[in-house]
């Protein structure tokens, strides 16, 4: 009798690790194909960038002095590198105030089109002489957007004021009152040896893009040489002090 007990012993236990194993094997296989549980194999869909942007619309006021009208569109101006045919019905504004260093041969252009929540920015800068060998952004050539959301230029930095820089090669910095969440930019060569584009999207923080909203804006491009800044050239304004306050930036209107 305990010879026949203890054959049946073995028997019972491998028939119940059986059942648990069916068990288990059924449960894994049930969350792996409803994609829950740790094994999925279920990927999201990722796409870099659309290949074609929707048909833009665009409208247009005419400047006054250190005002600039930014056009509305429907289409988006990707920031990768390559300029969209958005940009092309943008009016261009020119930087004309030496705020800093000798008259170099530095020359800059800017557009600005604009959605609800953000701003993007194309800067044409022509500048022969290359250089971002310094540590600071400041004496790099580069470009500083400075953002004034409710229009009072300010004193001082508060909340909806912001700098953004990005220097030659597409480096991007954050100055007074940035955040990185939203804010993309880029820099690239415009075919020539002595000119480049930097493109930035500036998301709005306070604000709502909309038709006749009116924003403080200014747009600053620095030159170097060897190291060390040389010149300085601003759209509105004229003391270059727009670091430490919004006083003299000019005005966008969206239209």
């Amino acid at each position: 009798m305990n010879s026949l007990r203890n054959t049946i012993k073995p028997v019972f236990l491998c028939a119940a690790c059986f059942v648990l194993l069916t068990l288990f094997l059924c449960a894994c296989t049930s969350a792996t194909e409803n994609g829950s549980g740790n094994g999925s194999t279920t990927d999201p869909n990722v796409t870099d960038s659309p290949t074609e942007s929707p048909t833009p619309t665009f409208g247009f006021r005419d400047p006054t002095i250190n005002d600039v009208s930014g056009s509305t569109e429907t289409g988006i101006p990707y920031v990768n590198g390559t300029q969209s045919n958005s940009w092309k019905l943008a009016k261009e504004y020119r930087l004309e105030n030496h705020v800093f260093g000798d008259r170099k041969p530095t020359s800059a252009l800017f557009r600005v089109i604009w959605e609800e929540d953000c701003l993007y920015v194309l800067v044409h800068v022509f500048d022969s002489t290359p250089d971002t060998t310094a540590e600071s952004v400041y004496d790099k050539d580069s470009v500083f957007l400075f953002i004034n959301e409710d229009a009072r230029k300010n004193k001082v930095y508060s909340v909806g004021d912001a700098c953004y820089i990005v220097d030659r090669d597409g480096n991007g910095y954050l100055g007074p009152g940035a955040t990185a969440e939203g804010y993309q930019c880029c820099a690239y060569s415009d075919g020539t040896d002595y000119g480049y584009y930097v493109e930035v999207r500036i998301p709005l923080l306070t604000v709502t893009g909309r038709l006749d909203r009116q924003i403080g804006f200014d747009v600053r491009v620095n030159n170097a040489e060897e190291g060390v800044l040389v010149h300085s050239l601003q759209w509105a304004d004229t003391g270059g002090h727009t670091d430490l306050t919004l006083t003299g930036v000019g005005t966008l209107t969206m239209d």
